[in-house]
């Protein structure tokens, strides 16, 4: 019987998720690996017994560069090595843009040794939440995650020849015969947006060196990108003890989010046989709905898919009513443990509950139980509204759906 699996890492306030295309043979598909304990604490041991039952890891995707996708990646394939004789497991391919998939060179002159040097010194960062004594943080600062992809030969970007995954209309990726990935975003436009972002912050930060290709300012602005990082205004936990109507909150002013990196997010569209799941990252609603207006008939909406991993841990500021009056599904996925940004926040989670539609039961899949969660394990609330709640077990490292 042909299905997926889906394994929703804890991973903080951050995004690991690991979905099995389960057929006549298994296509696995990792996407995003949290910090870097997230990484050890939880998704190793899962890559192990992997390897162990002869399975690969056939594609890698790296949403963004922000810490809580990214850093857990830097520690495996630091610890993975050599692509062509892996420690932990094989890998098929990586889908992670970085700097040199933006052509930002400014001139073709060799920088000096000097000016590298320099470069390499202050393209170091000490990841949030790495594990282990002293000697191994400090060794294992300057580790970076494009440095380790160059480094170990990893088929990186293949599927788009080496450029930047982006959308390019249409037509999807194949993996094998049965599993397609369509790529809704970033489009060149964002791209632009976040070359213009990171050339800036590099003029800042490097302001006598001139961009060219070398292979150093892919570390470089990993280093930028996670220095400036996060930059958005938390959200203050709101006091919902005397939330009574679901229909006004699900109908708060909507602000979208405006930053460069979080818009430039890779979302796509993992097909396997007759299902189709919806991976948002951290994207912006405004540009997933354009792109899903691009690829579907109008009279085919809303879209149902199997299942939608929703956008930055539950953000408000992520999915509008405009977006969820095009797609729909019985199984939302929202990551996250609610620190730093208070994410999820109950507005955007009253959007998902609260819509005409009522043919299905929805399913919401939490990697953590928050206490500004309990006003939705209301037994009228789950009866009027059709949907169900379901959080990890504080004893699993994991939350495993099958679709």
């Amino acid at each position: 019987m042909n299905k997926f699996q889906v394994t929703m890492f804890e991973a903080g306030n951050g995004d690991s998720f690991l979905i099995r295309c389960m057929g006549e043979n298994i296509t696995n598909i990792l996407v995003d690996f949290g910090y870097s304990n997230t990484y050890k604490k939880h998704v190793e041991k899962h890559l192990i017994k992997m390897a162990a039952n002869n399975e690969k890891i056939d594609l890698i995707i790296v949403t963004h560069i922000d810490q809580d996708h990214i850093s857990g990646g830097i520690r495996f394939f630091e610890d993975n090595g050599l692509a062509d004789n892996p420690k932990i497991i094989s890998v098929g391919e990586v889908w992670h843009n970085s700097y040199r998939h933006l052509s930002m060179a400014e001139t073709d002159k060799i920088l000096t040794d000097k000016e590298r040097k320099h470069v390499a010194r202050n393209s170091i960062v000490v990841e949030q939440n790495r594990e282990g004594n002293v000697t191994d943080t400090s060794g294992k600062q300057g580790s970076r995650l494009a440095a380790n992809l160059n480094h170990n030969g990893y088929n990186w970007n293949l599927s788009f020849n080496g450029q930047a995954i982006s959308y390019k209309g249409q037509e999807p990726i194949y993996l094998n015969d049965k599993v397609k990935i369509t790529v809704l975003s970033p489009t060149i436009n964002e791209l632009e947006k976040l070359k213009k972002t990171w050339r800036k912050e590099l003029k800042i930060k490097f302001p006598t060196i001139e961009l060219n290709n070398d292979t150093i300012f892919d570390d470089a602005i990993e280093c930028v990108s996670l220095m400036r990082r996060p930059n958005n205004v938390p959200n203050f936990l709101r006091d919902t003890s005397t939330t009574i109507n679901l229909d006004n909150l699900a109908n708060t002013i909507f602000q979208e989010d405006n930053d460069e990196i979080n818009s430039s997010s890779i979302t796509c569209i993992i097909e396997f046989m007759d299902k189709k799941i919806l991976l948002l990252g951290d994207s912006i609603p405004s540009i997933v709905e354009e792109q899903i207006k691009k690829i579907y008939k109008e009279t085919d909406f809303p879209i149902i898919f199997d299942a939608i991993k929703v956008a930055h841990h539950g953000s408000a500021k992520n999915t509008s009513n405009e977006l969820l009056d095009i797609i729909d599904s019985e199984h939302y996925f929202i990551s996250t443990n609610g620190s730093i940004h208070g994410h999820p926040d109950v507005e955007m989670i009253a959007k998902i509950i609260v819509r005409a539609n009522r043919e299905f039961t929805r399913n919401l899949y939490f990697t953590n139980k928050i206490s500004k969660l309990d006003i939705f394990d209301n037994k009228e609330w789950q009866q009027k509204y059709q949907y169900r709640t379901h959080y990890r077990s504080m004893s699993e490292d994991s939350l495993q759906i099958y679709l």
